[in-house]
């Protein structure tokens, strides 16, 4: 691989990781300052998001790529769609709606604690001090996070907390199942597929024609709406599964974790949302061991 495509693929994943984090805070704002539920909010990202990442897919890579649906591909695409893909955007999105884009980007970092007990349960690693060592720093950075160091109160709400940790099992099923359907599938009719059937499906729920159009909206308002989706969902998805076409999944797990520091830090200084000493310790903790995980992978 040459240099100019590694460069490309270091720059495509830093973009698209940042605006996963920014979206994540323009979703924030939007539950403060509108009437959008998470769940209408849900249904929008999907259904646009899911439309023209399939769009592109086959515009540009249909031709190029041929493969036979069987019905155990079928079966195992729609389970994607509706635990994977689906239950990521909606615990995530619910997670900021009770709490905050910060909290919540990173209480979804704890993925790697349910890919890693679900790696020793089926026997594919051994369990060692390093496995205890990464479950119990993850276990001590949510309970920072969540008490801010005092264990007789709770400085995140409930709902937050448990959506936030919903979150993370679905992304740690979501990163399980992805390679075992990208082995017959091109990455983008994946995304775009599982978007669009989650899309739908969410459409039965909350319909993306319901919105409250008596709302006084704002020009700003839309702007950060329709951004948040086009840019926060759309193009960092669109840039993260191109990027993995020239860097390792080392480099793209470790520049991934930019995610949790773009929302932490555009969180505090256009929401002006507050953390505490301990809770700034314990994204700190997850971080760490975030960029540890992604680090061992490349050595084991």
């Amino acid at each position: 691989m040459n240099k100019s495509n590694h460069i490309k693929g270091l720059i495509f994943v830093i973009i698209g990781a940042s605006l996963w984090g920014i979206g994540g805070t323009a979703s924030d704002f939007i539950f403060q300052s509108t009437p959008v539920e998470v769940s209408w909010y849900v249904t929008a990202r999907l259904t646009i998001s899911g439309i023209i990442l399939l769009s592109i897919y086959t515009l540009f890579f249909k031709k190029k790529h041929y493969m036979q649906w069987t019905k155990h591909t079928l079966l195992m695409f729609l389970i994607y769609s509706i635990f994977g893909m689906t239950m990521v955007q909606y615990t995530f999105m619910a997670a900021i709606g009770y709490g905050n884009a910060a909290i919540a980007t990173v209480l979804q970092c704890t993925g790697p604690i349910y890919i890693i007990l679900y790696a020793v349960f089926k026997k594919y690693r051994p369990w060692t001090k390093v496995e205890a060592f990464i479950i119990i720093s993850m276990m001590v950075g949510v309970l920072l996070i969540a008490t801010n160091g005092d264990i007789t109160s709770l400085s995140v709400s409930p709902l937050a907390l448990t959506f936030g940790l919903l979150s993370g099992i679905a992304l740690a099923y979501y990163t399980i199942h992805a390679p075992v359907l990208m082995q017959e599938l091109h990455p983008l009719q994946l995304v775009g597929g599982s978007m669009l059937i989650g899309g739908i499906l969410m459409n039965f729920i909350h319909p993306i024609w319901d919105i409250d159009l008596t709302f006084a909206w704002t020009t700003s308002q839309v702007i950060i709406l329709v951004l948040s989706i086009l840019l926060g969902t759309t193009l960092a998805f669109f840039l993260y599964i191109t990027s993995t076409k020239y860097i390792s999944s080392t480099e793209a797990g470790i520049l991934g974790l930019i995610e949790p520091v773009s929302a932490v830090l555009t969180s505090l200084v256009f929401l002006n949302v507050s953390l505490g000493l301990y809770q700034v310790i314990g994204i700190v903790v997850i971080l760490m061991i975030g960029i540890f995980i992604s680090t061992r992978k490349a050595e084991g």
